[in-house]
């Protein structure tokens, strides 16, 4: 997990103290209802594979036909009548056609493929969403139940990025701005901290590229 003034981080602020600041800002966000709201509305959001089962539908549809008329070549080259004068020629054309659509076939086979894995990694990926949002929701009570360790790897799970002050503000905090592993929210979120001073969290927008 990337940290903001890495070589000021080590001498001036623990680990540890930076995920417990790191969770009372995340149990600051999950306590607001419109929080809750807009978490219970993407779990229940449906993901949109329509574009891509089309895609599928159509490479079926061009594999079965593909398969048609590979039967129907392979049919004719077995009728071919080996005293016509033409045979060799015949056969020739038909076993040239045979062969490229052998290769469409395994080009449409190829693409078919591509094409339900992206649909397996979209729906993944909306698991996925699904299951961090739910831990968001109940994460206060998760993270009084774990030792230092399971509370490092969750952390871990849902920041991607800390950015912190070089120096301890005034209001005790060293947060600057926290970036989640996934969209979490469409627009910035004050939250109050313990002494009614605002923070904003100014990253909870975009997903980190891989």
């Amino acid at each position: 997990m990337m940290r903001g003034h890495k070589c000021t981080f080590n001498k001036q602020i623990r680990e540890e103290l930076l995920d417990d600041a790191v969770a009372e800002i995340i149990v600051k966000i999950v306590s607001n209802p419109k929080f809750a709201s807009i978490m219970q509305e993407k779990i229940n959001m449906k993901v949109d594979t329509s574009e891509i089962e089309i895609e599928i539908d159509n490479y079926q549809k061009e594999l079965r036909k593909s398969h048609s008329t590979k039967f129907k070549l392979i049919e004719e080259i077995d009728n071919l009548d080996v005293d016509d004068k033409h045979y060799k020629r015949r056969k020739q054309d038909l076993d040239d056609r045979l062969y490229r659509m052998y290769d469409k076939i395994e080009d449409l086979e190829g693409q078919l493929i591509e094409a339900k894995v992206k649909k397996e990694t979209i729906e993944a990926e909306k698991l996925t969403g699904d299951n961090i949002y739910k831990v968001l929701i109940y994460f206060d009570k998760l993270y009084k139940v774990m030792n230092d360790v399971e509370r490092r790897q969750l952390i871990e799970a849902l920041i991607s990025e800390i950015q912190i002050y070089e120096e301890k503000q005034l209001n005790g905090q060293w947060l600057k701005s926290i970036t989640f592993k996934l969209p979490i929210i469409d627009e910035d979120l004050n939250i109050s901290l313990d002494n009614d001073e605002q923070v904003e969290c100014i990253a909870l927008i975009q997903r980190v590229k891989s």
